[in-house]
């Protein structure tokens, strides 16, 4: 049987947009990425970055229409950038009714009983 490599809460939709990542690195100093949206659930964001982000590091997110911050899951290479899967902070659940980032596509949730 295969792995459930589900991680997050809720529905995940799928997107494509720009954003924009800020974090410290480990001498303090601010880091400010551009990378790619891939997806958004209540409970976080899933983004393509070209440089790692330590895990458990807290991040800024940044792009059209929406701020917030969000703490870092997971950080894995795959293929050609890194895949982070970030948490939202500060008690914050997404809903499309107060952000809808372009392009939302949604994932048929399938039954894995």
């Amino acid at each position: 049987m295969g792995q459930n490599l589900e991680r997050r809460d809720g529905p995940r939709q799928m997107c494509s947009e720009l954003v924009r990542i800020s974090f410290q690195d480990p001498g303090g100093q601010w880091v400010s990425e551009t990378g790619v949206l891939e997806d958004v659930s209540p409970s976080g964001l899933g983004v393509s970055l070209n440089i790692p982000v330590s895990v458990g590091d807290s991040v800024r997110v940044l792009t059209e229409g929406f701020f917030g911050s969000a703490k870092v899951c997971h950080c894995r290479f795959e293929q050609y950038s890194y895949s982070l899967g970030l948490e939202f902070s500060d008690g914050y659940t997404w809903d499309r009714n107060d952000w809808e980032p372009p392009h939302l596509l949604a994932i048929p949730v399938r039954d894995t009983r």
